[in-house]
């Protein structure tokens, strides 16, 4: 029993963070809740072999990620899903239709234009990116969740910022944040 209240104490804190990265993964509200369910039920599962002392939220997002390459692997064996005619589907409960879309989370994020450039990244430069930026990771942090170096680590996030600059420099100016002189107080 005191594992099991370890875990609530330690992770479900973290499902917000963790339904964010997933929703990253994905790019589907349904998709995000299924990876999460999946990840928190394998985190129990696995609750363990963490090390208390250490970083959980990493623990967390490395069986989150690791459990994203498996839904992956499994779609691309399982070939292509049927399309479901959604006039066809009920409506959706009043808990959910009452809650945060996508658009909804896209919108409070910013414009079209900056979604756009970050959908544009690789998945492995997206998610580095908002584990960092977002979630406020540091880089070993990131490291651990994703299970790769450092280094590896420090070159997705220069890319995917260096891929962010040319891409939206023109989009900054056209804003007024470019070419602005900076405020002097």
């Amino acid at each position: 029993m005191a594992a099991r209240n370890d875990f609530e104490s330690l992770a479900m804190p973290l499902l917000d963070t963790l339904y964010r990265a997933a929703r990253v993964l994905s790019g589907s509200d349904a998709d995000a809740r299924d990876l999460v369910q999946t990840t928190c039920l394998k985190a129990l599962q696995q609750f363990g072999a963490f090390r208390p002392g250490t970083n959980c939220k990493a623990w967390m997002m490395r069986i989150l990620r690791n459990t994203w390459i498996d839904v992956l692997r499994r779609r691309k064996t399982a070939g292509p899903q049927a399309v479901l005619d959604e006039e066809r589907l009920p409506a959706a409960p009043l808990a959910e239709a009452d809650g945060p879309g996508v658009a909804d989370l896209l919108e409070r994020f910013g414009d079209a234009e900056v979604i756009e450039a970050l959908l544009e990244l690789p998945e492995h430069q997206r998610l580095a990116l908002f584990l960092s930026d977002v979630e406020g990771l540091d880089q070993d942090e990131i490291a651990e969740a994703l299970d790769a170096p450092v280094g590896t680590v420090k070159s997705r996030l220069s890319r995917a910022r260096a891929v962010l600059w040319d891409r939206l420099q023109d989009h900054a100016r056209r804003m007024g944040f470019l070419g602005r002189r900076p405020c002097r107080t």
